[in-house]
């Protein structure tokens, strides 16, 4: 069913949060290849990529730092695109354990090569806010006016990678940028 999904709507290339199966592992399934890693021992966490076969040029790399990240290289004609599909630790957390998760995901993102483009997708667990300091990074067309703790470090490590927040540089309907709903249909996190 999720393969005809992804066919209807022509994606040749989807990351995948909260998968919860055990391990690691590539799996092909009909027209598409499943590269995942999840928690070894319980069905919980989990990351990944759904990769349908019609893309010409093949995954040449993929790599799991832990069942909350992973990466796979897709080969171009002119470069190579480095994509990092990201589970972030919720805002609850404490610091020490946001801070081993970036860190790690720091460490992932450098050991792409250089002439790659490199691009981090998933649910990065952080509210992004219109802070006029962060415009060039967030653009200001956030749901939110000041980002969480989560949104700070998203930021930041946005910023240091001379990268962008792209879901909020643009302007699309409210009902648009929502991503997920509390259970009692509070506004969506972002």
């Amino acid at each position: 069913m999720l393969f005809l999904q992804l066919d209807s709507c022509k994606l040749a290339n989807t990351a995948m949060q909260e998968i919860r199966w055990k391990g690691e592992g590539i799996i092909d399934k009909n027209n598409h290849t499943i590269f995942y890693c999840c928690d070894k021992k319980h069905h919980m966490f989990g990351t990944g990529f759904i990769v349908s076969k019609r893309i010409k040029r093949p995954v040449t790399d993929f790599k799991a730092k832990r069942p909350e990240y992973v990466k796979h290289v897709l080969e171009d004609c002119f470069f190579n695109y480095s994509l990092i599909c990201v589970h972030a630790t919720i805002e609850e957390k404490d610091d020490n354990e946001k801070d081993n998760s970036y860190e790690d995901l720091d460490q992932m993102y450098e050991q792409c090569p250089k002439r790659d483009v490199k691009i981090v997708i998933g649910d990065l667990n952080a509210k992004i806010g219109q802070d006029d300091i962060y415009r060039l990074i967030t653009g200001k067309y956030s749901l939110r006016n000041l980002s969480s703790d989560n949104g700070t470090r998203l930021i930041n490590f946005a910023c240091s990678k001379n990268m962008v927040v792209a879901s909020t540089l643009f302007s699309l309907k409210d009902m648009h940028k929502m991503t997920w709903r509390y259970p009692d249909e509070q506004i969506s996190i972002r």
